[in-house]
């Protein structure tokens, strides 16, 4: 059962739910990134990961509040208060001590909140939660997380066709890229 609540779970049911976009900007601006962040301690890529989707959080417009149902907010900003809580100790994490009712959750918040860019952030959570219980959090993982954190902005931004132009034109989304390539040089001390 605990094999089912993981990543590959999460993948499929939302990328059917999701709107296919295509982050050409994205893919552009990290490249890169991979030798980066492969070159920092497990601990700082967690740190990296959970920072990402704080990030994320805070870079919804208005607000993450306004953007997102009470239910969603609420459990969201508690499981990132919890990963933060429980950094150096990640077995500690409701992710880990509660993992079937923790995913069921947070899977379940796609269904009962139509908001755009909530299934890329709840892949981003789901992710981070997945590598603090079953596998290590290596440098593909950290920029799946960050990938998702950005189109969860993307697509909450609502751009009526995504090219890396009108990407660049729109000032969330390029806030949101230069707060991941900045936390990034950052983590990685240069």
């Amino acid at each position: 059962m605990a094999e089912k609540l993981g990543y590959e779970r999460t993948r499929s049911r939302l990328f059917d739910s999701r709107q296919e976009v295509a982050m050409l900007l994205w893919d552009d601006e990290s490249a890169g990134w991979d030798s980066l962040i492969s070159g920092m301690s497990g601990e700082k890529r967690r740190e990296l990961a959970l920072r990402g989707v704080e990030e994320a959080v805070e870079s919804f417009h208005p607000s993450f509040e306004a953007s997102f149902s009470a239910h969603t907010v609420s459990f969201i900003r508690d499981a990132l208060r919890d990963f933060r809580a429980n950094l150096r100790n990640p077995g500690l994490s409701v992710a880990v001590r509660d993992e079937e009712g923790f995913f069921d959750v947070l899977h379940d918040l796609v269904g009962e909140d139509p908001a755009p860019g909530l299934a890329a952030l709840v892949m981003a959570v789901s992710e981070y939660a997945d590598c603090l219980r079953n596998r290590p959090l290596g440098s593909r993982e950290v920029l799946g997380i960050l990938s998702s954190c950005y189109e969860a902005i993307l697509n909450e931004e609502r751009i009526p066709r995504v090219t890396p132009d009108a990407e660049r034109a729109n000032e969330n989304c390029r806030r949101a890229l230069d707060k991941q390539r900045d936390l990034v040089i950052d983590f990685s001390g240069r």
